[in-house]
């Protein structure tokens, strides 16, 4: 993984003459066409099936952490393309492990036992802190990028504030299945996804406690859209890190990008077949858990995700011109042998790392190179 590109900047000021003068720089629309898997990680033989759960990336895209079915945390060094490490959490079990803002830090929910959320410390493999008070599973996870505060959401309907320097927690919301939460890039806002009344709640975090400053009503959208699956099948919610567009993920007909600040549809992103075999947080289907298989990338103008039960990895491009309707059709069809149910762009770095039963770095091919076939 030695070729790891650092995205495309500014060329930096030459340091000496006889250094090469800098590479002309890719468009991203080029480089995201030619991305193309580069390296396979399976789990070890071992009873029964292994499914890649959760995938994150920690704030300076050097290292990556996955939970798995099988009850452990892998993390993987992503500069020296390696596994470094396997943290078994087998009293536990372990779903959305998320690297806090210090990359030897691991949060994660529990799949047994209780429903307590769980920081751990890699070095010396250590529970630093416990946090108490979900009383059913917790569906989804999101740190503040400005702070150490994160946030829950549960099963149990409540959205959950908290700080990770303190067990006990800062503030609570309870609202009708509030299964999925993201942050704005700002930290200043939080969006929190209600399916049984089809909604998106907008909060200003430093007064969560007030009534919603804004709601948009998905459900005529869904009744256009997602008409079969209505209220069912949310699985993703995640703003652009421009902060204007905000990312609703579904598990089988694809996936609406909305106006952040109107709440209008832009587009629906089309071109999945089937559903990526994950069950989405309202499920009792007893699927293999997932966290959603799209995402933006780091520049916020293309998502990517999964193709259902298909193996190619769909590209969309926010800036095109939708199809009448704001049908949203890829812009690519990135070529691979295994579906993909787990998705995630690194912050830093250009490549992906994708999942299912094995976890898939991927890199843009070198432009000399003919495609893969």
């Amino acid at each position: 993984m030695a070729g790891i590109a650092e995205p495309q900047q500014q060329p930096q000021p030459q340091q000496q003459q006889q250094q090469p003068a800098p590479q002309p720089t890719q468009k991203v629309s080029d480089i995201i066409r030619n991305y193309r898997p580069t390296k396979a990680f399976r789990p070890s033989k071992q009873e029964g099936p292994t499914h890649i759960t959760s995938l994150d990336f920690d704030d300076q895209g050097e290292y990556l952490v996955a939970a798995g079915d099988d009850e452990t945390i892998q993390v993987f060094d992503i500069k020296e393309g390696k596994q470094t490490k396997t943290v078994p959490s087998k009293k536990y079990g372990v779903h959305l492990a998320r690297f806090t803002h210090h990359s030897r830090q691991i949060l994660h929910a529990s799949t047994k036992v209780d429903d307590s959320l769980r920081l751990l410390d890699l070095h010396n493999e250590s529970y630093i802190r416990y946090f108490t008070g979900h009383t059913d599973k917790v569906t989804c996870l999101a740190l503040s990028p400005g702070s150490d505060a994160f946030i829950s959401c549960s099963k149990d309907d409540t959205v959950t504030l908290w700080d990770l320097n303190s067990r006990n927690p800062q503030g609570k919301l309870k609202l009708a299945t509030p299964y999925l939460v993201a942050f704005d890039p700002s930290a200043s806002v939080i969006a929190i996804t209600s399916q049984s009344t089809s909604s998106v709640l907008l909060y200003d975090f430093r007064n969560y406690d007030k009534p919603p400053f804004a709601t948009f009503d998905l459900a005529p959208h869904e009744e256009r859209y997602t008409p079969s699956t209505r209220g069912r099948a949310w699985t993703r919610l995640e703003f652009s890190n421009d902060g204007k567009n905000l990312l609703v993920g579904t598990d089988y007909h694809g996936h609406f990008i909305l106006d952040a600040f109107e709440g209008n549809v832009k587009s629906f992103l089309v071109g999945r077949n089937g559903s990526p075999g994950r069950a989405a947080p309202v499920s009792t289907s007893g699927k293999p858990l997932g966290q959603g298989d799209a995402c933006f990338t780091p520049d916020g103008r293309y998502v990517i995700g999964g193709s259902g039960d298909q193996p190619d990895v769909l590209v969309w491009d926010t800036h095109q011109t939708p199809e009448p309707g704001n049908f949203l059709q890829p812009m690519t069809r990135l070529p691979h042998r295994a579906r993909t149910a787990v998705i995630e762009s690194n912050p830093r770095y250009n490549m992906i790392a994708s999942a299912d039963r094995e976890i898939i770095f991927w890199l843009p091919e070198d432009s000399g190179k003919a495609p893969e076939k």
